[in-house]
């Protein structure tokens, strides 16, 4: 995508992003937007990000409250379900105990949810028992044909390393 089309908090995100996948599918996302609105599930063609579809998720936003958000797993690649050792789809996140790591996640979809936001992040898979894995997260959101943010678009890349420790403590570790 032509950097001077990107709006400027859209580059920000978009230089945070260490994974090339996660560049990838945002230049996507952001080329399927329209008129500065979100793009719609139906704007996202599968076919068009086959080599991005293992680690690709698409939650429903179910429920949302000013402090939380409930959301149900409508797809999870199979690289998800490698990492994370059970299937997701259709269950609801909050049916996993993510310990300490729950606010955090919370907090992530709020920021996409609430304020509207792309996302981004790395945070280790303490909670999934494999503490020495980056799960490097990217979550963009996606409208109703009224505007309303109804899915969210992720994708995640598990890095295990000393090269991912080393991106992990460059990457910006909180919500973007």
């Amino acid at each position: 995508m032509e950097e001077a089309l990107l709006t400027r908090a859209d580059q920000a995100i978009r230089a945070q992003l260490i994974v090339p996948e996660q560049r990838e599918l945002f230049d996507y996302w952001r080329s399927k937007s329209h008129d500065g609105a979100y793009p719609t599930r139906a704007d996202i063609q599968p076919g068009e990000l086959r080599a991005l579809l293992p680690s690709l998720s698409l939650l429903d936003i179910v429920a949302e409250t000013h402090d939380t958000v409930r959301l149900r797993v409508r797809l999870a690649g199979t690289r998800l379900r490698d990492y994370f050792g059970v299937e997701m789809t259709g269950h609801f996140l909050d049916e996993y105990d993510l310990g300490d790591q729950a606010e955090y996640w919370n907090g992530a979809y709020r920021e996409v949810i609430g304020a509207g936001r792309p996302a981004q992040g790395v945070i280790a898979l303490d909670a999934w028992k494999q503490p020495n894995v980056f799960q490097f997260w990217l979550r963009l959101p996606l409208a109703d044909a009224e505007g309303r943010i109804v899915m969210v678009l992720g994708h995640d890349a598990f890095l295990q390393s000393e090269k991912a420790h080393a991106l992990a403590e460059r990457a910006n570790l909180r919500i973007a």
